[in-house]
Parts: structure tokens; C-alpha cells; sequence
């Protein structure tokens, strides 16, 4: 055996002694290594103070200083989201915010995309848009000595876009097949035709398929950045290393220039949901793998001023549907299978809210899975929260919250949920204890006086054949008078109140 050999035994030797020596260690756990660190004692929930101003020309500055790490969250925020798009329009404020990064004038000369993504990246960070309910809006984390260019790039990223028509032509291509891949998901399908069947013909209800994207035009996201990017309905928002006046130098030099239209700020349109008559939508997607069931139910609206209702609302949630432990998961999946995961979800607007239960499930399973959605939602009115299954929802909620502290990007994001909801910043110090301080009694009248059986909205998408023909007829006198609406994928239209495509 040659030498080298005889060395390549020996070590391997040598490695085998080596793990049978810390096999009774590594049975027996090795502390910090092994097994999971040992619980800590509570520590208290410390906001940074937060400072808001308004500038000369109507914009709000807010700026939440952490010097902890050298890194700063920038986010421009235009308050208006998808409700601000024109009748008929579907879709403008979601196209609009994705061409933001897609070419801008920067120092007089026009800058194509690929060029911003550079110029971005060279800073340490990337361009992120989007539109939301109430909110479009800019973001990027930088580090804090790259601050002012990076916040120079944002600035002119959302005041002078080009919205250059082969940039659109490329996002409404990109749109168009990310919808042919939705209709095919019985989850994203049933998604989009409960908020239909839920809010009905007001803008909350609205949603954009492929035939709006294909009359979206040009001067349809001119006209939107026109009407709404000015300084009165913008926010800045710094989260991280840096301090309140080096954030209002900053402001004053790139964005201190910048005037208000002579028209007075829009505003979007509010209305409150009008659900269709029809308390359950069946749709025939044939061929998928599994159907998707999906029950909406009434939620209060921000403009609720009672904190204390709001916060036994978002924990009424929580016990329902917040969770692997909450209610929905534990009689779908738990104690019968019947599904991989079961949640729901929370969104509140202006004057009115939504609660949206979901469970994806094998076929002949659909029906019972609707009756559990169905049934939980409405047991919450009968049967409150024991002391610890609430404190467990308390403490999610409460951990999600914290969590999103942690980081610059998290805490920038939750002052800007703040500020597109209109609610007061000094309310986040109010959170938690707000959700704490929720009682059993007080979930339980929320679910009493929101939940009622007639009030919900269900839907059904998967193969119906193989579902089964009982689907939905069990539900008895909860569906009243009404039949159930029942179509096929291919005669679904999402921007017909009635959800069919005209004859």
C-alpha cells in the first residue's frame, strides 16, 4: 500500500474515533448547539420614538431613528392604492407602481431600467414597488452612508418616471400570463371571486383580469401619476441610522422644491360592501387537483372609533383563524384531515372590513369543509375563548408585531400600514397592550354582533363533478331563498357585478 494511501486510512481512522467520542454528547444534547435555547423572561416592547412633521409644500416626514445598526429603510408613500383607479379602469395604480423603477428622469436625461437597477445596486440596495389598498409606494434599504444618494435616486424614481409605452407593453405581457396561471389555482380563484361576491360593485370589490390590462393605456397611468403623486398626499418614511435633522436636511434639499397642483388633493371614493345576493358562488374548475373553499364574513371598518372593538376584532381573528392552534386549523386539519392548513385573514377600510376564511381540500371533501368554515365562524358568538387558548392568540398577534420590529425594513413597513390607513402613529404604542387587554366576553359579542350566518359570502372552486352534487345543499336555511350561483372557469368574468360574462 503506498504511503498516500496508508495516510488516507489513518485520517479517515483517526475521523471515525473522532465521532463515535461525541456520539454520547450529541445524544444527550449539547446546550445552544443541540437543543433549543432555554425560555427567557418577557422584555418589555420598546418603540422608537417616532417623529413626524409637515413640510412647507403639505409632505409628511416620518422618521423613526435606530442607530443600533448603520442601515436606513427609505419608503415614499403615495396615499392612494388601487380604490383611487378610474371607473372602468382596473388596474391603472398597481401598472403605474410597477413602471416606477422602469425608466425615470434623472438630471435631465432619461434613464432606462436597466441603468436604475445599477445605479441602485451600486448603493447596496434595490428598487421595490407596489400598490396596496390606500397606499403606493417606493421603498429601499441602504446603508446609512448611502443614505442621500439613495434617497436622490427614490425622490426622482417617484416624481419623474418616463412610464415608457414598450415598458408598459413588456408589464401587461408579464400581467397577462401571471392571470393565466391564476385561473388555473383554485386558491387564488376562489380569492378573487369572494372579494366580488363580498364587496360587490364598490372599489374594494374591483380587481383587474386580463381584458382591464388590455385597456390600460398611457395616458391612464399619466393621468394617475398626475392626479395623485404631489406633496400633499406623500409621505417619507426613514427608519433606522439616522436622526431627525439630518432626515429634515434631506427632505428640505431633494424634495423641498417640489409644488402642489393648483386643484385641491383628490380623494378616493368610500363605500361599503354590497355583497351579492347569492350567499354561495360554485366554480367548475375541471381537471384541478384539489378545490378551494373560501367564506367571507363582515369586519369593522377603520373608521370604527372604538380602539376597544377594533382590537377584540383582530382577536377574534386570531382565535378563529390566526394560527396552527386556532379554531379553523384545529377542526379542519387536526381532528379530520381534511386539509393541509386552515386560516384566515383580516382587511379593514375606510367604512367596512372583511374576514376571509380558507382551506384548500380534496374534492369530495369540499362540502365539509365548507360547513366547518361556516360553523366555526359562526360558534365564536356561543363559545368565547378559554383563558389559554386566548392568551395564545394574544401572544401571536403580539409576536408578529414584535417581530416586525426587529428589522429597519419591518418597522418602516408598519409606519407605513399606519400612514395608509389614516391611523394616528402614537396608536402602535398602543398595540399590544390594546390586544392584551382584550377579554373571552369581548371576543365573543364581536363574533355575536358581526358573524351571522346570512351575513357570510362562500365560494367553491375545484372540479364540482368530483366534489360531489350535495355541495352546499346541506347548508339548509343559511343560504335562505337563494341558490347557489354556479359557473364554469370559462364563464367567469371578475368585472361583471353578476361574476358571468354577458350572453
Amino acid at each position: 500500500m503506498s504511503d498516500s494511501l496508508i495516510r488516507a486510512s489513518w485520517r479517515q481512522l483517526a475521523l471515525l474515533a473522532l465521532l463515535c467520542s461525541l456520539w454520547p454528547a450529541a445524544r444527550a444534547g449539547t446546550p445552544g448547539l443541540d437543543l433549543p435555547p432555554l425560555a427567557q423572561p418577557p422584555r418589555a416592547l420598546v418603540l422608537p420614538v417616532l417623529h413626524e412633521q409637515v413640510l412647507s409644500n403639505g409632505l409628511t416626514l416620518v422618521v423613526a431613528p435606530r442607530p443600533a445598526l448603520p442601515l436606513v429603510s427609505i419608503s415614499l408613500l403615495v396615499r392612494a392604492g388601487p380604490e383611487a383607479d378610474p371607473p372602468g379602469r382596473p388596474g391603472v395604480a398597481s401598472m403605474t407602481t410597477t413602471l416606477w423603477p422602469k425608466g425615470a428622469l434623472r438630471a435631465g436625461r432619461a434613464v432606462p431600467a436597466a441603468e436604475l437597477v445599477r445605479q441602485a445596486e451600486a448603493l447596496g440596495g434595490a428598487l421595490e414597488s407596489g400598490s396596496s389598498w390606500g397606499a403606493s409606494s417606493l421603498s429601499m434599504t441602504v446603508s446609512s452612508p448611502q443614505l442621500a444618494p439613495a434617497l436622490a435616486l427614490v425622490v426622482d424614481v417617484l416624481r419623474h418616471p418616463l412610464l415608457a409605452a414598450d415598458e408598459l407593453e413588456r408589464a401587461r405581457a408579464q400581467a397577462i400570463d401571471a392571470w393565466r396561471v391564476t385561473l388555473g389555482n383554485p386558491t387564488e380563484v376562489a380569492a378573487l371571486v369572494l372579494r366580488r361576491a363580498y364587496w360587490g360593485d364598490v372599489p374594494h370589490g374591483r380587481v383587474a383580469p386580463p381584458a382591464a390590462l388590455q385597456r390600460l393605456r398611457r395616458a391612464d397611468l399619466q393621468a394617475f401619476q398626475s392626479r395623485w403623486v404631489r406633496p400633499d398626499r406623500v409621505s417619507l418614511v426613514l427608519a433606522g441610522d439616522v436622526t431627525p435633522a439630518q432626515a429634515l436636511a434631506l427632505a428640505e434639499r431633494l424634495l423641498g422644491d417640489w409644488r402642489n397642483p393648483v386643484a385641491a388633493p383628490p380623494e378616493a371614493a368610500a363605500a361599503a360592501p354590497q355583497p351579492i345576493a347569492a350567499p354561495l358562488v360554485l366554480i367548475d374548475l375541471p381537471g384541478s387537483g384539489q378545490s378551494a373553499v373560501a367564506v367571507a364574513a363582515p369586519f369593522i371598518g377603520r373608521g370604527a372609533d372604538d380602539p376597544e372593538q377594533r382590537y377584540a376584532g383582530l382577536v377574534a381573528n386570531a382565535v378563529l383563524g390566526g394560527g396552527y392552534s386556532a379554531r379553523l386549523n384545529q377542526e379542519v386539519r387536526i381532528k379530520r384531515g381534511l386539509s393541509y392548513g386552515a386560516a384566515s385573514s383580516t382587511e379593514s377600510f375606510a367604512i367596512g372590513g372583511m374576514v376571509s376564511a380558507r382551506a384548500q381540500t380534496h374534492h369530495p371533501s369540499a362540502n365539509e369543509v365548507l360547513q366547518r368554515l361556516r360553523a366555526e365562524i359562526a360558534r365564536l358568538a356561543d363559545a368565547p375563548p378559554g383563558a389559554e387558548e386566548l392568551a395564545a392568540r394574544q401572544a401571536t398577534l403580539v409576536g408578529g408585531f414584535v417581530r416586525r420590529l426587529e428589522t429597519t425594513a419591518g418597522l418602516s413597513a408598519l409606519l407605513v400600514g399606519q400612514l395608509a390607513q389614516r391611523r394616528p402613529l402614537a396608536e402602535l404604542a398602543q398595540y399590544a397592550p390594546g390586544l392584551l387587554a382584550v377579554t373571552p366576553e369581548q371576543v365573543q359579542a364581536f363574533a355575536r354582533d358581526h358573524w351571522q350566518a346570512a351575513a357570510l359570502r362562500s365560494v367553491v372552486v375545484g372540479d364540482l363533478a368530483a366534489a360531489g352534487a350535495d355541495l352546499g345543499a346541506d347548508l339548509g336555511p343559511d343560504l335562505g331563498a337563494q341558490a347557489p350561483l354556479r359557473m364554469t372557469i370559462d364563464q367567469l368574468d371578475l368585472e361583471q357585478t353578476s361574476l358571468r360574462k354577458p350572453r
